[in-house]
């Protein structure tokens, strides 16, 4: 005899705890995206002399590495590995949802 009632065609059974990891995954790529455009921007602005007027004193170690950058080539390059690293950071989250 055939059960009249089929609860799996009605009903989806799906893991709360996924979904939940899926949303903070979502909100991570979120705040990593704003961050990584953010820093893009000031990255953009130190290109363009914003900060030329900020007195910054490097370590002898970097000055010595790279000698030929002015303090606006520093925080242009500062703000750049920033906003790389914060990409590289959104596609990990990226491949983990797709995991979930």
């Amino acid at each position: 005899m055939e059960n009249p009632i089929d609860m799996n065609s009605s009903l989806s059974y799906t893991d709360p705890g996924a979904a939940l990891g899926k949303a903070f995954l979502k909100i991570g790529q979120a705040v990593m995206g704003m961050i990584a455009a953010g820093c893009g921007y000031l990255a953009y602005l130190a290109s363009e002399g914003l900060f030329s007027d900020w007195n910054v004193q490097l370590d002898e170690d970097l000055i010595w590495l790279l000698p030929e950058l002015t303090t606006d080539q520093w925080i242009t390059y500062f703000f750049i590995g920033l906003a790389l690293k914060c990409i590289f950071w959104l596609g990990i989250l990226a491949w983990i949802e797709r995991k979930i």
